[in-house]
């Protein structure tokens, strides 16, 4: 997940949802836990009642007067509130209801009270152990046992546990769009960074001027401090340029107007005015070298397709009398973030080259795929030799035969090398030489 916001919510959501969770579930066990306390006083109060209407029957056995019961639900049928009186053998020695078919519980010791529930009887079951003397002194063993219908229990839980997950998930919910919007809110000083970004790219203002946060401001500043380097850095590219030029420009006049004397051999004439020629070519590729600015992050992307529209129809123009078939298959949608001369560069010396040792066709096209930017220019030409890399030195050459100086794929790989990228020459499927330059996305 490359969204920072997206990751902060999922953290956030999946802690909320941990706590409410556990919350719940916290809240739950705290509220059965009460419930059931409450469930067993209840019975307690009741068997405390129970011993206070026993007595001794003509037998000389313990029985409980039902009238004498507080709890009216004693004396009525299918009420869901049922008692018994046990004797030490654990059957029956009187019971609330005749269809009363208790299954005998274990019986407590005297004086010892136990609670549970009796999922057999789908009700909770309350017992306590005593021990009675009649009137003749004749201690006998009895456990009293209450019985009340688990069914209206169950049904309050089942109510407080619909009411409290729903009130927790409507919370958490809430919770998590109120996070949604403070994280907005919290990020909006990044996303107005990233938009003032892209207004320097596209030129509509020189540098970041918004203000934000403390934590941000360091990156602001040095963010400024970087565009300001690089355009002072160009400056001073451009100006050792000039001075360059105008420099060199009086000396190789001086020596281009020797060659012109009638004196001079025509021999030497001849070998004078190429090495001018030569250093004249070389003068102006390293300026064009020193002019390469390389990858520069803060650049609007160019548009390749205009770009390579423009060069085709220039090399049309220039190689007209070999009446090449010119395809260009850029995508009119893909851009580059590169300096334009630099793509200019490229580009004309691979399609120069395609034109010139190409027969027929020469082909351009271009992709994104991978974060990388694929180039290709290819042609019908003889193509290239099994030993291809060394045409990336200077001055080597395929064919000697075509005029030329060997300096056009020396100075592809050169703008190649400084934006971080490759060159490979490969054979083209329309048989002559292909060129690949791969250079990574920004």
């Amino acid at each position: 997940m490359n969204s920072l916001r997206g990751r902060l919510l999922v953290a956030a959501a999946v802690i909320l949802a941990a706590f409410g969770s556990l919350a719940g579930l916290i809240l739950e066990r705290a509220f059965i836990g009460g419930l059931l306390q409450a469930q067993q006083d209840k019975l307690q109060t009741l068997v405390y009642s129970l011993l206070g209407a026993a007595s001794t029957n003509a037998a000389g056995g313990l029985t409980i007067a039902l009238d004498a019961v507080p709890d009216p639900r004693l004396r009525q049928p299918l009420s869901g509130l049922e008692a018994a009186l046990l004797d030490e053998n654990g059957a029956i020695a009187w019971s609330s209801s005749d269809s009363l078919r208790l299954t005998p519980p274990q019986l407590p010791q005297v004086g010892e009270w136990r609670f549970d529930r009796r999922d057999d009887l789908h009700a909770f079951s309350l017992s306590f152990g005593l021990r009675w003397i009649d009137a003749s002194d004749d201690p006998r063993r009895y456990t009293v046992v209450v019985l009340e219908d688990a069914t209206a229990f169950d049904r309050q839980v089942g109510v407080f546990r619909r009411t409290l997950w729903g009130w927790l998930g409507a919370t958490l919910i809430a919770l998590t769009l109120m996070l949604l919007v403070l994280l907005r809110w919290g990020l909006a000083p990044l996303r107005r960074l990233a938009y003032e970004l892209q207004q320097i790219e596209r030129g509509e203002q020189t540098q970041i001027t918004g203000q934000y946060p403390d934590e941000l401001q360091p990156l602001t500043r040095d963010l400024n401090a970087m565009i300001v380097n690089e355009r002072n850095q160009q400056t001073r590219y451009r100006n050792a340029l000039g001075d360059l030029a105008h420099t060199l420009k009086t000396p190789l006049a001086v020596l281009r107007g020797l060659t012109a004397e009638a004196h001079l051999d025509p021999v030497h004439r001849r070998q004078i005015h190429e090495q001018v020629d030569r250093m004249q070519h070389i003068v102006d590729h390293q300026l064009r070298r020193a002019a390469a600015v390389g990858t520069r992050t803060l650049t609007e992307p160019v548009a390749l397709r205009g770009l390579a529209d423009k060069l085709l129809s220039a090399i049309a123009k220039v190689y007209a009398d070999k009446n090449l078939q010119i395809e260009n298959q850029i995508p009119e949608t893909l851009r580059v973030r590169a300096d334009q001369g630099d793509l200019y560069d490229l580009i004309g010396n691979l399609l120069d080259n395609a034109a010139k040792y190409g027969h027929t066709r020469v082909r351009i096209s271009a992709l994104n795929a991978h974060r990388q930017c694929l180039i290709v220019v290819e042609d019908d030409g003889e193509g290239f030799p099994p030993d291809a890399d060394r045409l990336l030195r200077r001055g080597a050459r395929a064919d000697t035969r075509v005029p030329g100086q060997g300096l056009g794929l020396a100075a592809v790989d050169e703008i190649v090398q400084a934006y971080g990228g490759q060159l490979h020459l490969e054979r083209s499927e329309l048989g002559g030489g292909k060129v690949v330059v791969v250079l990574p996305v920004h």
